[in-house]
Formats: structure tokens, C-alpha cells, sequence
């Protein structure tokens, strides 16, 4: 009944005094390296690109300057989303929170097109099924078959699924994969309060976004993710977008846009540099610990109290200037580069 409720489709514009109580974020993970040269991925294991790897702490700076926090994330099992589901959050200073990985928010399978280069395939096959290919609704690919140099079935991280691994997917099917994840996994946690992050794929995030704003299935190829951006969604207390809709329906806000996209990069680069500085204060202990406290400590271990302490005025904690020198100057701007500064 729950799932029924969740996945079927409502009227535009949500019911009337509806509000919004929740907040989604969708990330696309960081540029591949098959993305760099434009190639059919789909559940190959390829990792991001050095472009890719800085996207993904970009995106996180922007979050954790912009003032998203999250309670749990879901993410594939693809190491190009997981590791930019890593940085994202090493870089917002949210490592800890819960992460929920599933095959079922793995990319679309492109079938035998898998490893293909995208121009070779247009020169080959020409446009029109080129076109038909990635952006049909309905369009199955070519299966792919065990003879195929990347065939997924034998990873063993999908041994279990038995006939349910695909061999080849339309967007359709893309989404009847991705949308029980949504209903039994990510609604309920929203529906219970907490700030979800979904770091996934583009088709996957593209089928997501065309469930939550109703978009017509001819008009899903109008929608496009760019890699590292997040995406942003305010939901009313039946999960229904709220905000203004685009010429296809479209009510997710991107955090930036990509004429902005310099700016934020230089402002996080400002940021960086403030993160490697939190911790290059030294907390002396005549400044946490008062002569009061140090007395009592010394007293009961029968030993002579420390001179850094005899020295003090008789204020706690005030120390004779020329006793002890605490530096408070902050230390000087620097330069940084953003991957070795987060320790990618």
C-alpha cells in the first residue's frame, strides 16, 4: 500500500496549503575517466578522472558553505560514486554519517554498447540510433554477452542477483530498477526527518528527478546533470517538489550554475585554506588549565607545582608577558592545492 502511495504519479503543483518540511540533495558523481573520453560506461568500474577527483571536493566545500547538512547518504556501488560520496564528505566535515549502498543506484546498463566509444558508435551506426540509444525512453540496447570484455557478471559484487542482473537497459528500466530503492530506502528516511544526500549516476538521477516532478517521459531527455554540481530539492510533506517549474517541469535548483561554477572554485579555495587553519593553533596548558586547578592536582601527588604555573599574576590564567609568549597571529594566507590539501 506504502509503495503504491509513493510511486504513483501526482498532479502538478502538489495539494493546496501543502509545505515544505524536507530537503533532497542529488549529486552526480565527479567527471570519469570513461566520461573524460566519452565513452559508454554504464556498470564498468571506472574511477573519476583528476578532474572528477576535484569536482568531488568542490562539491562538498560548496555544500558546507552554503550550510547543508546531511544525516545519511546513499550512494552505488560504483567507485566512481562512492569515492566522490568520500570526498563530498571529507571535504563538508560530515565523514560520519550513515552511507547506504545499493546495485540497484548503479548507472543505466548500456548492454554490448559498454566500453564503445560514443563517436565511433555515431560514425558506425549514425545518429538517429546513436541518439536512440542514450536517450530513448524505451529503447533497449543491444544484451550484452558473456563473451563481452567487460561483462558484469562476473563481478562478484552482483553474484547474488541471479536473473535480476541486467544485460542491457532502457531508461525505463533504468527507473523500475531505481524507484523500489526510493520508495523502501530513501523516502521513509525522509519522511522520518532526516537530510538526505544521494550520490549517484546520471540516468539515475535522471529518472529520480523525472518521478519527483512528474516530467512526461518524451520530455526526460530535455533534463541534463552536470557532473559535481548538487542538485537541490524542497519537499512539501508528501514528498512533492515545491518552487517554480522549468519549460519541461523541472523544479530541482542546481547549487550554482555553470557560469558561477569559477566563482564558487575560487571561493573554496579561500575555504581550503581556512580548513587547514583551524588546527594550527597550539593550546597551551597555562591558558585550559587554571593555577586553582594545577595547585589542587600537585598537592595531592605531594609534588612541587610546575614554574609555568608559579609564574602566573594572581589572575588565573593571566600569564607574566615575560614568562611565557603565547603567538596568537594567525598564520599566513598560503596557496594550496585543493586535492593534496584534503589528502586525495
Amino acid at each position: 500500500m506504502l509503495r503504491h502511495a509513493l510511486l504513483r504519479r501526482r498532479p502538478p503543483g502538489g495539494a493546496p496549503g501543502a509545505r515544505p518540511v524536507s530537503q533532497l540533495v542529488l549529486l552526480r558523481h565527479g567527471q570519469s575517466e570513461w566520461n573524460a573520453s566519452k565513452r559508454f560506461t554504464g556498470w564498468v568500474d571506472v574511477d573519476l578522472s583528476e578532474q572528477g577527483r576535484s569536482e568531488a571536493i568542490h562539491a562538498g566545500i560548496m555544500l558546507k558553505r552554503h550550510g547543508f547538512e546531511f544525516d545519511e547518504a546513499h550512494t552505488s556501488l560504483l567507485k566512481r560514486a562512492t569515492r566522490t560520496l568520500w570526498s563530498v564528505m571529507h571535504s563538508c566535515d560530515q565523514h560520519w554519517i550513515v552511507v547506504k549502498r545499493s546495485w540497484r543506484l548503479n548507472e543505466r546498463h548500456y548492454g554490448a554498447l559498454t566500453g564503445m566509444s560514443k563517436a565511433e558508435v555515431e560514425a558506425q551506426m549514425g545518429t538517429e540510433l546513436l541518439q536512440k540509444f542514450r536517450r530513448g525512453y524505451d529503447k533497449v540496447p543491444i544484451e550484452m554477452r558473456p563473451d563481452h570484455p567487460f561483462w558484469t557478471g562476473r563481478d562478484r559484487r552482483y553474484h547474488d542477483l541471479g536473473d535480476v542482473h541486467p544485460r542491457g537497459e532502457s531508461l525505463r528500466m533504468c527507473q523500475s530498477r531505481v524507484l523500489p530503492y526510493w520508495v523502501d530506502r530513501i523516502a521513509p528516511s525522509i519522511r522520518r526527518g532526516k537530510r538526505v544526500l544521494v550520490c549517484a549516476h546520471n540516468n539515475v538521477l535522471r529518472v529520480l528527478v523525472q518521478h519527483l516532478d512528474s516530467i512526461p517521459p518524451d520530455q526526460i531527455r530535455e533534463i541534463e546533470i552536470p557532473t559535481g554540481i548538487p542538485l537541490v530539492y524542497r519537499l512539501d510533506d508528501e514528498l512533492r517538489p515545491v518552487g517554480p517549474r522549468d519549460a519541461v517541469g523541472f523544479r530541482g535548483k542546481f547549487l550554482v550554475d555553470s557560469e558561477r561554477r569559477d566563482a564558487e572554485y575560487l571561493a573554496n579555495a579561500e575555504t581550503i585554506n581556512h580548513f587547514k587553519e583551524r588546527f594550527d593553533r597550539v593550546v597551551h596548558p597555562v591558558e585550559q588549565i587554571t593555577r586553582e586547578e594545577i595547585d589542587v592536582e600537585c598537592r595531592a601527588h605531594h609534588i612541587k607545582l610546575p614554574s609555568a604555573w608559579a609564574n602566573l599574576d594572581e589572575k588565573p590564567g593571566k600569564v607574566k608577558r615575560q614568562t611565557i609568549k603565547i603567538d596568537a597571529t594567525p598564520p599566513a594566507k598560503r596557496p594550496v592545492d585543493v586535492t593534496d590539501s584534503l589528502g586525495h
